[in-house]
């Protein structure tokens, strides 16, 4: 009786093992799909904080008193006021 339970216990032991086997190489897998996922991140980010930069710069640029001073002079045709002017309206 003892004899005919031997190789059912041996082919579920190897099944067990072939399970635990798979199991290893599809988690080590994984981890390596996970690396590749952090290092496509990293490269990402670095990317878009080379962008936000950019456009940071952009925006003090454009928004910067000298810019607009020059674009009311040249665009708009307005003079800096030296001294004051006094309007009297008579009535």
């Amino acid at each position: 009786m003892k004899n005919n339970f031997q190789p059912y216990f041996l082919i579920l032991n190897l099944f067990f093992l072939l399970i635990l086997c798979l199991e290893t190489v599809k988690t080590r897998w994984e981890f390596s799909q996970e690396y590749e996922n952090q290092a496509y991140l990293k490269v990402a980010k670095n990317k878009l904080t080379e962008i936000n930069i950019h456009l940071q710069t952009e925006y003090y640029h454009l928004n910067s008193p000298a810019k607009i001073e020059r674009h009311a002079k040249e665009k708009l045709k307005m003079i800096e006021i030296t001294q004051a002017i006094i309007v009297r309206h008579e009535k």
